[in-house]
């Protein structure tokens, strides 16, 4: 099991050498195997590894047994650990939302503090095979799409905790390094190594949709078909590779036919109707997040009345949930939101860079990006070139990316210091408005080391000091 969680971790790419994988331990047999795997691999993998507690202010005296469970295993082996208290109850009242999404979005945000405190790279998660049948099942009965039919995803942001997604570059990653693996294969492991874990009472109540699947659908499968958790996980893999192909298709169309203006963006009506129903109503959605940066309360019968607005009259109009706008003007749909969402037809596109002393390739916004680190010659001469950039490493302190514009991008405009926002920046260099969203950006946080085709950040500037450099060449794909 070790071996094939080490083949999982290289082929994904889930984690480098250097850095620091915090570890998510509610002190069940999932985290626990999960955290006890990454100490036997971390030598191996070149890693440090630490580990992060949330208790949910409900199971009282059991709950605080497990924190002390967790603490007491860390500490026995020298983890660095972080506990946090959440009153989850008083939260799920205050949004009005279930135990089960006001515990997950206690424990997000948790762990994106824990990252911050502890200068975290990735956020390592538990999530197993059984767990990614019951996630595809629990979609599956919801009414979702192809997206939720995909089940989980080896690595992906950290996902929102109530309060829109943070940048990705500011928190990292989050891993789940289990995903390949079976819940009894991971009690196998403990028993056979004399671990011990804790038994959370609330996985046997059936208060929860989860444990409703768990306890009762999944072991129903089995009996009809003893694979039948590795076939719905298997289906999950067909529908993931589906969806991320019409995914690419979506953002290829919207590249070509998309207008973006403003607070709006416009599709023409009769070539968007001509696409097959599936890839439209794709289209539509992320036209839709991207406008809004939500999905919150869209659903199909939405996509399908935009494209019955299509063909109907000059000056038609809808209204859908979110304040959203669509109207009909002379063949082109025109979509609005609300007034606050200023920043939002920017794209949520991004790539995370780990730069070594091979030159590794990403294509991006059309763009070929090629990166290394070197250590550079005494008097080795900076290029003064436009498509080639130096950015002094030591002042790199967290993770890069290559991304669009966001509310609340600067760089550094003078050598003394000085900020410049990058709307600003766009405004002044007379950069179009329905093209600044598609200059590519090299970023640190909201920090802008690169406008490409434009300014770099005096803060990253190689100097006569600089020792180790990192060089970015960029061509057009």
């Amino acid at each position: 099991m070790v071996r094939k969680i080490l083949e999982t971790i290289k082929r994904e790419e889930l984690m480098r050498a250097g850095e620091l994988v915090v570890t998510g331990v509610s002190g069940g047999a999932d985290s626990i195997c999960l955290l006890s795997v990454l100490l036997e691999l971390k030598r191996q993998l070149g890693i440090r590894v630490a580990a992060v507690h949330v208790h949910h202010g409900i199971r009282g005296a059991e709950a605080d047994g497990d924190e002390a469970f967790v603490r007491e295993f860390c500490e026995s082996r020298q983890v660095p650990f972080l506990a946090y208290y959440r009153d989850v109850p008083k939260l799920a009242r205050e949004k009005k939302i279930t135990m089960e999404e006001a515990g997950r979005q206690a424990r997000y945000q948790c762990f994106k503090e824990a990252i911050k405190e502890l200068s975290g790279d990735r956020l390592a998660v538990a999530h197993n095979r059984d767990d990614n049948a019951e996630t595809v099942l629990f979609h599956l009965f919801r009414g979702s799409g192809l997206k939720g039919l995909s089940g989980m995803d080896y690595q992906a942001p950290i996902p929102s905790c109530g309060s829109g997604v943070l940048p990705v570059s500011e928190y990292g990653r989050l891993v789940r390094p289990l995903l390949d693996i079976s819940r009894k294969e991971i009690e196998t492991y403990l028993f056979r190594r004399g671990i011990s874990y804790c038994q959370d009472s609330t996985n046997i109540s059936e208060v929860y949709d989860r444990n409703r699947i768990r306890l009762n659908i999944l072991p129903e499968a089995r009996r009809i078909n003893e694979e039948a958790i590795s076939n719905i996980v298997r289906a999950a893999g067909i529908a993931k590779e589906a969806e991320r192909w019409m995914e690419k298709e979506a953002e290829e169309w919207i590249k070509k036919e998309a207008v973006f203006g403003g607070e709006k963006i416009r599709l023409p009506g009769k070539i968007l109707s001509e696409q097959e129903p599936i890839l439209a109503g794709l289209i539509l959605r992320k036209v839709l997040e991207r406008l809004t940066g939500s999905l919150r309360d869209i659903a199909k019968r939405h996509t399908d009345q935009i494209l019955e607005l299509a063909g109907k009259e000059t000056g038609r109009r809808l209204s859908l949930p979110g304040e959203i706008r669509v109207q009909n003007e002379y063949g082109m749909l025109v979509f609005s939101g609300r007034p606050a969402a200023k920043e939002a037809l920017v794209s949520k596109e991004e790539r995370m860079i780990h730069p070594t002393e091979e030159w590794k390739e990403e294509e991006f916004f059309g763009r070929r990006f090629r990166f290394r680190c070197f250590r550079r010659r005494p008097g080795q001469k900076i290029p003064e070139n436009r498509y080639t950039k130096w950015f002094a490493c030591d002042k790199i302190k967290g993770n890069l990316s290559l991304r669009g514009r966001r509310s609340g991008d600067w760089f550094q405009a003078f050598a003394g210091g000085g900020r410049q926002s990058v709307k600003s920046y766009m405004i002044n260099e007379k950069i179009p408005a329905d093209e600044r969203g598609k200059i590519p950006l090299l970023a640190e946080g909201s920090h802008v080391l690169w406008i490409v085709d434009g300014r770099i950040s005096e803060a990253y500037k190689v100097t006569e000091e600089s020792g180790l450099v990192l060089e970015i060449k960029v061509s057009e794909a």
